[in-house]
This record gives structure tokens, C-alpha cells and sequence, in this order.
């Protein structure tokens, strides 16, 4: 159906210019002008839609969100984020328990010991007094630090942690029950794998949970090959409401082969051309790889990858024609995935352009390199607001003044993407995202490099035409122009008008077809 939107703030590139109308057919952007010009040019089919005010953008993208791991928790999974206290844990743990007698593991995610009165991590003996008769699992907020109980361990016969992580042990050598890294595939494996209906009905609740935040695109990045195939199956069945790109992983946690690379597919609703690798861990976590240590003897955190492995694989997968997205926090490991990129740009000059999720730490160096090598930076400030606070526990004022430094990365010509990395944080707002890039405030009121702020237009395009240039798509999406997909978003409020941006409500949403 033919319409033509009118009568509010329309701003196709997400910037302070605005049009007097838009007009949409078949899911695409036919024109804009004025509302007279329009109506002409589309004929009396199309249909006035009044805006009656309201302001008109972009939809918005999140190019980094674990989309199934953000329906687990609205539909399977115990949902941990914002406890604050291990006994308010316990307590939600064992009633969890007690409600789901038919479970043969008890699952959960989200605590951050900065938040809890314990000021502690959790151990097994904690968990075995919330959860004594069955096999618990808990995964820390990042989801690359969890907790088991007293029960796993007996399903453990070997307790050798892989290359790239940890099994925690106390002072006296007794396992704390505390995983690292890719030490958590020791427990993984051994977890009922979820069926392909399970998948589903995530995925469903988490589309309708991203179109409520106004977000029509996200990349899901580390995708296993059963999950690959549910996203072909819902393609294929018309239930995908927002565009997804699926990012198959190559190096799963325990694992010491790579899997295979899987075929491409391409269509309007899904996309998987891009292949995903971690280089190191989480900061809030203390597990990213840094070239100066933690505050308090907190050592420099954790490479996963071996420099020769990761670069046979990514060369692999770049003359397969994947482009690759490394997961890279900590300026250590961000040396390695550039001198990796670096070769790969030397075996085909100026081909595939990859990315470098989070960013944490780069030097000067680092994002001159990425200019000229043409990687992406998929970056979440929403951390500055949840996990600042750990932050400023574990880092020190060498780091925490230059943490996530996004002025300097435009700056340098970097191209920028902004995403929430959600559940590792609980809220996705896009909205939320941007007045964190624009503001640099943590949620206990405390700013976090002030020197690398952006402006509201900046941060805007970092989670539409930027976020689009990272996911490959930009020639169709990321601003309403003629040509591409109506894509967009409808916001009670405008962004450019003051007031609190977390505050403006999503009135509706839609990945045009």
C-alpha cells in the first residue's frame, strides 16, 4: 500500500534536516517533498498517514545484540540482571527451582558482583545452597564468567581448562566453582541442547521486544549451526519481522577445531556473510586483554587466540568471501586483530572490509591502521552507563579516561557503529545508547571520559546509516532515501527538541516489504 506520511518532524538521515512528507511504496522510499508534490506523483492510491506531530527517523539497528540469548531470558532462562545481594540471588534461584520441578538444570544470567552487597563473585557453595539437588549454571552479566554449583563437578571428570580460559581455584587449590573464557564450554557441552522450537519461540519474543525499542535490523554475532538453521526456517516461513544478520561463530568456547564455514545466504530479511572470532574477554569482568594490568593485582585479562590459528582461519574465511568480526576489548588484543587484518589486507589489497567489536582501548595507532584498512568499529556505550561503575573498581585512571573513546575514533576517520550488546546489559534502548555516547554518565552519576563525548547527531548515525555500513546494507538501508527499504521508526518526541532521550517513547516501528 501506497502512503504518504505527513504532519511531523521527518528526518531521513536522522539528522536535523527535515522534509514535509515522505512517501512510501512497496516497503520502499518512493519520494520526498512536500505533501501536494507527492499526492501528485503518487496517484490516488496512496494514503495520507498523519503523523500528528509525532517525529519520523530511520529505524534503528543494532549491529551487536544476542538476539536468542535476549528471547532466552524473556522465555526459558532465569533473569539475574539487577540483583544486589547473592542471598536476593539464592532466594530467586531457589524459587525459580521450585517452580520448574521438570528442569534437569537450573539456568540463569546476570548478576555483576560490583552490584551486590557481598561485594564479592559468587561461588559453588552459594549456588549449593539455593539449588542442592540438580546442576545449576550462572552466567555473569558479560556471559564470559559463570558459576556452577557442587552438582556439575560431578559430570567433570577433567577440570584441565583449554588454552584461553579458566577453572578458578581458592588459595587451598579447591575449584571455586568460578569458569572463564572458553573454559566455559566445559560446562555448555554438557547442558540439554535447546530444540529448534525453543529457538523459535526466542526469537519470536525477542523481534517483538527489539520493534518495541524501535530497532528493524540486528546482527546476532556468534551464531551456533543449530540456531543458523532456525533463523533459514523462519526466512523461509516469512516469520522474520525485522531484518536479522546472522553471524555464524568459528571457534566455539572448549573448542580446539573450528567449525566448518557454512553457506551464505542472502535475502531481505536475512543476511550471513560474516564469520565471528573473540580475541579476548569482558572488561566489566576483568577478562579483556590489557597491556597494563587491573587495579589491584588483577592481572591483564585473557587472549583466547593463538596469533597463528586465528590468522589461518580468518585467511580461510576471507578467500571464502566472509568478511570477519573480531570480538576485541583490550588494547593487547587489539594489537593482534590488527596485525591480523593487516595480512589479510595484504593477501587481497583493499577486499572484504571487517570489524572490531567493543573497542575498548585503541592507541593512536590503532585507529590510523583502521582507517587505512577500513575496519568498522561496532562499539556499545550503554556500557558506560551499566558497567561504568566496574569500571571505575577495576580500571586504572590510564585506562578509565580513554575507555570506549569515541570522539577519537571519529576523529580518526573510523567508521562507527553503535550497538547494546544486550543481555550483557538490560537495557537496548537505542535512545539510551545515544545519551550515553552524548553524555558519558554512569548510573551512579559519575562521568567516564569526558574528553570523548559526540554530538547527538553523531551518535544518532552511529545506530542507523552507521550501524547499516557495518552490517554491508547501507545501499539499502540506514536512512530513508529513495530506493532503499521504509525501514523506520515513529518517536512520540524528537531527539533534536531537548529533554531526556531515554524518555522518548517508541510509537511504532516497522522493517518495511
Amino acid at each position: 500500500m501506497d502512503q504518504i506520511f505527513h504532519n511531523g518532524h521527518i528526518h531521513p538521515t536522522a539528522s536535523t534536516q527535515e522534509v514535509e512528507a515522505l512517501w512510501v511504496k512497496a516497503g520502499k522510499i518512493a519520494g520526498s517533498g512536500t505533501v501536494s508534490q507527492l499526492q501528485q506523483q503518487a496517484g490516488a492510491s496512496a494514503k495520507l498517514h498523519d503523523l500528528q506531530g509525532k517525529s519520523l527517523l530511520p529505524g534503528f539497528h543494532d549491529p551487536h545484540i544476542h538476539l536468542w540469548k535476549v528471547g532466552d531470558l524473556l522465555t526459558y532462562m532465569l533473569d539475574l540482571r539487577g540483583v544486589s545481594s547473592i542471598a536476593e540471588m539464592q532466594e530467586r534461584l531457589r524459587e525459580f527451582a521450585t517452580r520448574h520441578p521438570e528442569r534437569p538444570w537450573i539456568l540463569a544470567r546476570g548478576f555483576n558482583e560490583t552490584n551486590l552487597a557481598e561485594g564479592r563473585m559468587p561461588d559453588r557453595y552459594d549456588l549449593d545452597r539455593a539449588v542442592p539437588d540438580r546442576p545449576c549454571y550462572v552466567i555473569r552479566t558479560c556471559a564470559h564468567i559463570a558459576v556452577v554449583n557442587s552438582m556439575v563437578f560431578s559430570f567433570l571428570p577433567n577440570l584441565d581448562a583449554p588454552p584461553g580460559g579458566e577453572v578458578r581455584r581458592d588459595k587451598q587449590g579447591k575449584t571455586t566453582g568460578v569458569f572463564t573464557e572458553t573454559a566455559l564450554g566445559l560446562v555448555t557441552r554438557l547442558i540439554p541442547a535447546h530444540s529448534p522450537a525453543a529457538f523459535r519461540e526466542m526469537i519470536l519474543a525477542a523481534q517483538d521486544a527489539l520493534l518495541e525499542k524501535g530497532i528493524t535490523s540486528a546482527t546476532d554475532p556468534g551464531v551456533m549451526p543449530d540456531l543458523l538453521a532456525v533463523y533459514r526456517q523462519m526466512e523461509a516461513a516469512g516469520e522474520l519481522k525485522i531484518r536479522i544478520h546472522a553471524m555464524p561463530i568459528i571457534v566455539p568456547d572448549g573448542g580446539s577445531k573450528p567449525l566448518p564455514l557454512p553457506e551464505q545466504y542472502h535475502s531481505d530479511f536475512l543476511h550471513i556473510d560474516t564469520v565471528k572470532f573473540f580475541a579476548d574477554g569482558g572488561l566489566s569482568g576483568k577478562t579483556a586483554a590489557l597491556k597494563q594490568p587491573y587495579k589491584n593485582g588483577g592481572g591483564k585479562g585473557i587472549m583466547r587466540l593463538k596469533s597463528s590459528f586465528f590468522l589461518n582461519l580468518a585467511q580461510q574465511a576471507q578467500a571464502a568471501g566472509w568478511r570477519i568480526a573480531t570480538h576485541a576489548i583490550g588494547d593487547a588484543a587489539i594489537d593482534q586483530v590488527l596485525a591480523v587484518y593487516a595480512e589479510l589486507d595484504r593477501i587481497n589489497p583493499r577486499g572484504l572490509r571487517h570489524r572490531i567489536e567493543h573497542l575498548g582501548f585503541p592507541h593512536p595507532e590503532h585507529l590510523n591502521l583502521m582507517r587505512e584498512l577500513g575496519v568498522f568499529c561496532v562499539s556499545q556505550p550503554i556500557f558506560l552507563y551499566e558497567l561504568g561503575p566496574n569500571y571505575r573498581r577495576y580500571l586504572p585512571n590510564f585506562y578509565l579516561n580513554r575507555v570506549f573513546p569515541y570522539r577519537s575514533v571519529l576523529d580518526a576517520g573510523v567508521s562507527l557503529a553503535f550497538s547494546s550488546d544486550a543481555p550483557v546489559v538490560k537495557d537496548f534502548n537505542p535512545l539510551m545508547g545515544i545519551r550515553n555516547a552524548v553524555e558519558r554518565v554512569d548510573m551512579q552519576g559519575k562521568e567516564i571520559g569526558a574528553t570523548e563525548k559526540i554530538t547527538l547527531v553523531e551518535a544518532l548515525r552511529a545506530y542507523t546509516l552507521g550501524a547499516a555500513e557495518a552490517e554491508g546494507t547501507e545501499a539499502v538501508n540506514g536512512s530513508l532515501e529513495v530506493g532503499k527499504w521504509a525501514d523506520l521508526v515513529v518517536l512520540e518526541g524528537s531527539p533534536f527538541l531537548g529533554g531526556a532521550l531515554e524518555n522518548i517513547v517508541v510509537s511504532e516501528a516497522t522493517a518495511g516489504n
